[in-house]
């Protein structure tokens, strides 16, 4: 049909065959697309459910996989599989080596003993020469955990810590006689004296490692006197006759400021503790902490996961990754079921510890980390009750920054530009603690979706 010179009949079969053409394409992207998600939903479940290189979930090479669980929380770490801690190995030692003293402090279970322990090396040790040096013949060292000493007097710990160096003393020298003299009068402070200066002439330093120092607070028997014990000590430490012929390497709970203001309650002298240098065992570096998981050959989403609860202390590190190692004896379980499950159990092992590190705190610190953790609760989804201002609190968090920065040195909060006020709790695993510690009136009053998102890292992609 013609209508005005044109034909409809040749016009509607071109637009026919170009429908169908565009139709017919249309349909191919269709299903290219389809396949496409297809792989990629494949693709995703296997990046899920993929178990790492690991010994119970993949029969692997034994030579690269240990068959055991290789990490180790509770007991001290041996010097050889402490890791993380290199450089506050060689700058301690550096410091004994020129005849300093120092305090080393932490959070609880930040390493200190391990710390201590890996100092402690016989000359013959490989890592004594690569620590010490040649000054490695001449060092004594003496090692004492203040919880086997807490009743002691001054005479049984003189005793007790003078034992190396009591062996190695030659019969008739005058550093035999001096000691000889030191037991029958009960290591009296000028005898003592006496003996750090035969010690300083035999070309010797004794070094004392104590664990646990300020545990000596508690010792009513050598506190008795006004801080006696620890003046003289001091003295015996910074005497200008015998310098670096006794050196002291203490670990603590307290920093050093709080052992001096504890010190200095029965004493209007100079602080007892400002002779020694301060090493803080915070949280380890990001490389230290993929060196620590690499033992386990974990998955990168695991890895993250492990990061996210545990952040970068030493100890809670050890326990969840220890806990997850273990999980995979379960086979193929749901990746997001597995962490919750690993989750749930870590908490409860490390809940006691978290306690403690809490208590360690003064009032202010654990006023302000409680800030830091509502804020970042908050910023998770959690909606606290009306009562809980946390817009003022946010803003509050500039006015103390001295102990935001003292909790960022022990490893508990970060820098976070994201988050209102600038930090978030680091590790994760202590915004559980600190719902737990949440007052009643107000714990109560969360809502049933505010627990779901605590409890269920899969439907909030992971609360940490």
């Amino acid at each position: 049909m013609t209508i005005f010179g044109i034909n409809f009949t040749d016009l509607w079969e071109n637009i026919s065959g170009f429908t169908t053409l565009f139709v017919v394409a249309f349909a191919i992207v269709i299903f290219m697309w389809l396949i496409y998600k297809t792989i990629k939903k494949v693709s995703h479940r296997a990046s899920q459910t993929k178990q790492p290189s690991h010994p119970v979930a993949k029969k692997l090479d034994k030579r690269s996989t240990p068959s055991h669980n290789p990490f180790i929380h509770g007991n001290p770490v041996a010097p050889e599989q402490l890791i993380g801690r290199d450089g506050e190995l060689r700058r301690i030692a550096g410091r004994i080596i020129t005849g300093q003293s120092t305090i080393i402090t932490g959070s609880p279970r930040s390493g200190k003993t391990s710390v201590l322990q890996g100092l402690m090396l016989a000359p013959n040790e490989e890592r004594a020469k690569t620590l010490y040096g040649d000054t490695v013949n001449k060092l004594i060292f003496s090692y004492l955990d203040v919880f086997k000493a807490t009743q002691f007097n001054k005479a049984q710990f003189w005793e007790s810590v003078l034992e190396p160096l009591q062996k190695r003393i030659v019969a008739n020298t005058p550093l035999f006689k001096a000691y000889q003299m030191c037991q029958n009068r009960q290591f009296e402070t000028n005898e003592v004296e006496n003996l750090i200066s035969e010690i300083n002439q035999a070309n010797w330093r004794l070094v004392l490692l104590i664990d646990e120092f300020d545990k000596f607070l508690d010792n009513t028997i050598l506190t008795e006197n006004q801080g006696e014990f620890f003046a003289n000590l001091r003295a015996l430490v910074v005497s200008p006759d015998n310098q670096g012929a006794l050196v002291l390497v203490i670990t603590s709970s307290l920093s050093r400021s709080q052992l001096n203001n504890e010190t200095l309650k029965s004493s209007n002298g100079s602080p007892y503790f400002n002779i020694m240098d301060e090493f803080v065992l915070g949280a380890l570096s990001e490389s230290e902490v993929d060196e620590l998981l690499a033992q386990g050959n974990f998955t990168d989403d695991d890895c993250g996961f492990i990061k996210d609860i545990a952040g970068g202390h030493p100890y809670l590190l050890q326990v969840v990754a220890s806990t997850l190692w273990e999980s995979y004896e379960d086979g193929n379980e749901d990746n997001f079921a597995k962490q919750q499950r690993v989750k749930d159990y870590f908490y409860l092992k490390v809940k006691e510890t978290l306690k403690n590190i809490w208590d360690s705190w003064d009032q202010e610190k654990q006023s302000i980390f409680m800030s830091v953790a509502l804020v970042h609760l908050e910023k998770l989804g959690i909606k606290f009750p009306k009562e809980v201002d946390i817009k003022s609190i946010s803003n509050s968090l500039s006015l103390k920054a001295s102990s935001l920065i003292e909790l960022e040195r022990y490893g508990f909060l970060r820098r976070d530009d994201k988050m209102h006020g600038g930090w978030r709790v680091y590790p994760g695993i202590f915004l559980l603690f600190i719902i737990d510690i949440f007052k009643p009136e107000y714990r109560d009053k969360l809502s049933n979706k505010a627990w779901e998102k605590l409890s269920t890292p899969k439907s909030y992609k992971r609360f940490f």
